[in-house]
């Protein structure tokens, strides 16, 4: 077969010598095609590259800035909570109401911040801080007025006598006595109202605000409680801020302070 083949070749050489420039032409022409083909693609590849790294960095950049935004809102908060806290505590030895609105109107704020930028459980424990916030404000608000009343009956006179210690005990005595319920609460708090009234250095809506304070019992208890809510709920939410915000891994070793614990060795 291969030797009929080539003699069908040296028979016809004539004309295939003039078909082998149409051949490279058509050769070309193919190769050509083929490469601007593998151009085309190379060129459609890069393309794609390109958008796909440049969707990378602008989502990476989204959540750089995002998490920028989270760590300045939760701080914000932080640092709102703690002042409402502390003027909340003033307001049991000074008038601070005004000071005290302007901090719980920048604390509801800060929420606000932290629920527009923060994950569903970091929200749900900066809701637990400012409850407890706002209910250490509450009882402040209410109750401080009549603390920084008594608190009139310790000062001395100026012969350095105390003419409001015996009224200062007896409202003293009419709170515990609330609050254990004792049978004889009433009477207690009555003589307090005597007491109250005879010390001289109240005016009567000073004496009432006292002695409609009594029922609710001994103030310092109240305090604690509200105290440690708020304690807890903070302390909570930092922990868990910090474990968001990526602010424990140290070495690649993730540390969550505890109450009184420390830092782990590094190797």
């Amino acid at each position: 077969m291969v030797v009929g083949l080539w003699h069908w070749i040296e028979q016809n050489a004539a004309g295939l010598s003039l078909l082998v420039p149409f051949l490279a032409i058509g050769g070309g022409l193919l190769g050509n095609w083929l490469g601007a083909r593998i151009q085309a693609a190379g060129g459609l590849a890069q393309a794609s590259a390109a958008r796909e790294a440049a969707r990378i960095t602008a989502e990476a950049s989204r959540l750089a800035a995002l998490r920028d935004e989270r760590r300045l809102a939760i701080a914000e908060f932080v640092r709102a909570a703690r002042t409402l806290f502390r003027i909340s505590w003033d307001l049991y030895h000074q008038d601070h109401e005004e000071e005290a609105s302007r901090a719980h109107a920048a604390l509801s704020y800060a929420y606000a911040e932290v629920e527009l930028c923060a994950p569903t459980s970091i929200v749900l424990l900066a809701a637990s801080v400012l409850e407890a916030a706002e209910d250490a404000w509450f009882l402040a608000r209410s109750r401080g007025p009549a603390a920084r009343i008594v608190r009139l009956l310790r000062v001395p006179a100026a012969d350095g006598g105390t003419p409001g210690l015996l009224a200062y005990d007896t409202v003293r005595a009419a709170r515990i006595a609330a609050a254990n319920d004792r049978p004889d609460r009433d009477a207690i708090q009555v003589q307090a109202l005597r007491e109250l009234r005879r010390c001289g250095l109240l005016d009567e809506r000073q004496v009432m605000a006292v002695y409609m304070d009594i029922p609710h019992g001994y103030l310092v208890t109240a305090q604690q409680e509200r105290g440690d809510a708020y304690a807890a709920a903070l302390h909570a939410f930092v922990n868990a801020a910090r474990q968001a915000l990526g602010a424990n891994r140290e070495g690649g070793v993730e540390w969550i302070p505890a109450s009184g614990g420390t830092r782990p060795v590094q190797n």
